[in-house]
């Protein structure tokens, strides 16, 4: 009995091992499920439709930075949005060109449709341009328009900007509405933060003919109406179409027997190019690349009494300006000291 019962166990144990490997084998393995995609940014156009109470996710590009206080406003190819908060360190952080991803709800603020609370903002990229819409003085009603809003545009060949009685403005002041030539129908807001040396705070507008780039807002209680331009910078006036423009002729000071200083001055910021000789010909360069309006380059290792021949010119994004050449003349005596 002894001897069967072994062979037994032994058959017995090799079954059940068998059938645990085969048990193993057949049990289907668990497929890892791919996980949700994360949901597309709408176009800010389908974002606006969605309207108030909605929270939406926009990507686009930032048209202006802390010279609108805690405001920004982004936008893609066919709209634009403003996005508002009072403690999102990273929307205040943003500046114009930069690419963004931004997830908040929208609201309406009197008349304004805005993202506000902002949930989060991804800076995805920076030095993105924005062309704005360009559209004549005479055609500028048609931008102050719920089409526009949180657009960037460019009001081109405006003669004047008066207060809202109608006097000249002058020193430019915060959170103050002015006319574009004179129309109630087309104002423009001052934001009291934008200040400093490129601010519009104090600064004084233009007299001459003018473009102004700015983006459309709108305040109003009732709901309808209420559209304003905001201009950003004082640079958003452009006078002479942005070129630096020279105003009058170079002139020569600080004149002894081996040189001068040629000294201009351009409407616009720009570099500063300086050629001269002996002949209208010129032949010899001298180059600032620092921008300016005020320009002055000191020329030295001339001859004494002599007429040289200078024409200058300036560059800046825009373009070049150039003043014809004319006849500087050098004298006999010594270079003043300290000079």
């Amino acid at each position: 009995m002894k001897q069967l019962l072994l062979p037994v166990l032994l058959l017995s144990t090799t079954l059940v091992a068998q059938a645990q490997r085969q048990s193993a084998r057949s049990k289907p393995a668990t497929v890892a499920q791919p996980a949700a995609p994360a949901q597309a940014p709408a176009t800010i156009s389908a974002a606006r439709t969605a309207g108030p109470g909605t929270t939406v996710t926009i990507h686009g590009v930032v048209t202006n930075g802390p010279e609108l206080g805690q405001l920004r406003f982004v936008q893609d190819k066919a709209a634009g949005l403003a996005v508002f908060s009072t403690t999102n360190t990273d929307l205040h952080a943003l500046v114009p060109g930069d690419s963004v991803r931004i997830t908040g709800t929208l609201k309406n603020y009197n008349g304004l449709l805005e993202m506000d609370p902002v949930a989060s903002v991804t800076k995805l990229a920076s030095g993105r341009r924005v062309v704005p819409i360009e559209v004549a003085a005479a055609d500028i009603n048609t931008v102050f328009d719920d089409a526009y809003e949180g657009r960037l545009v460019r009001i081109k060949g405006l003669s004047s900007l008066t207060t809202g009685t109608g006097s000249p403005a002058d020193a430019l002041k915060g959170n103050s509405n002015y006319l574009l030539n004179g129309q109630k129908s087309t104002p423009i807001r001052i934001n009291i933060a934008s200040t400093g040396e490129n601010g519009l705070i104090d600064k004084t507008p233009p007299t001459s003919t003018y473009d102004l780039i700015g983006t459309v807002s709108q305040f109003t209680q009732n709901g309808t109406g209420g559209y304003q331009i905001l201009p950003r910078l004082f640079s958003d006036f452009v006078v002479a179409g942005g070129l630096p423009a020279i105003q009058g002729e170079p002139v020569p000071t600080n004149i002894y027997r081996n040189g001068f200083t040629v000294i201009f001055q351009t409407i616009n910021p720009g570099n500063t190019k300086v050629e001269y000789g002996k002949t209208s010909a010129l032949g010899t360069v001298i180059e600032l690349p620092e921008r300016t309006t005020m320009h002055n380059v000191e020329i030295t290792n001339l001859e004494p009494s002599t007429s040289y021949y200078v024409r200058v010119s300036s560059t800046n994004s825009a373009g070049t300006s150039t003043s014809p050449a004319v006849p500087m003349l050098t004298d006999n005596k010594k270079k003043p000291a300290g000079r």
